[in-house]
């Protein structure tokens, strides 16, 4: 988060309800809130008859319940900016992922944890689009060419090529258009891919 030109951070456990609660009112402090981001993705990679059950509960833990609880927190506040907003409206975007739309081993948990989120935000969407704040849910569809994928796969970053993994920016940039769209209308979910990704 930017304020003033300095860079602030707020640590935070994505399924702990008070800890969402504390930066919810961290933010409240610092002004109104315009646009909110859940950027979760946790999920343990196993064959399905290896899965435990504290793994895939964590999954849902981190994605499904924190989706919930994050959604809780960042709408009572982007409730009340909706109703000074200009015609866009403040918005509240989730990041999911192709596992949103199809699961295949191994990734049993993380796969139904975001198929869990998907229909989270279809149903906060529903809810809170007549009250003026726009919920999308974006299906990032590749690897992202980030310093967590080029410091643990670096010949994944080598074989993806040019423009093989997403441009942070241009997801940043997708998610500002969503953000910016005139409130009649507004896009509920979209797919990011690379154009060499296969789908």
């Amino acid at each position: 988060m930017t304020t003033a030109g300095l860079r602030m951070r707020f640590p935070g456990d994505s399924s702990n309800e008070e800890e969402l609660l504390a930066l919810a009112g961290h933010v409240e402090r610092l002004g109104e809130l315009h646009a909110s981001v859940f950027n979760v993705g946790s999920g343990t990679r196993a064959p399905t008859l290896e899965l435990s059950a504290s793994d895939f509960e964590a999954a849902w833990r981190g994605n499904v319940l924190g989706g919930l609880l994050f959604a809780q927190a960042s709408l009572k506040l982007l409730l009340r900016a909706a109703a000074d907003a200009p015609p866009q409206g403040p918005s509240l975007l989730f990041t999911g992922a192709t596992a949103s739309l199809r699961g295949r081993p191994p990734f049993t948990a993380f796969a139904s944890a975001k198929a869990g989120l998907r229909s989270l935000a279809q149903s906060l969407a529903r809810e809170f689009g007549t009250h003026g704040v726009h919920v999308a849910h974006v299906i990032i569809d590749g690897g992202i060419d980030g310093e967590q994928v080029r410091q643990s796969a670096p010949q994944r970053v080598k074989d993806a090529g040019d423009d093989g993994l997403l441009s942070l920016d241009a997801i940043a940039e997708t998610y500002w258009q969503l953000h910016a769209q005139h409130r009649s209308a507004w896009t509920h979910e979209l797919d990011l891919r690379p154009s060499k990704e296969s789908f």
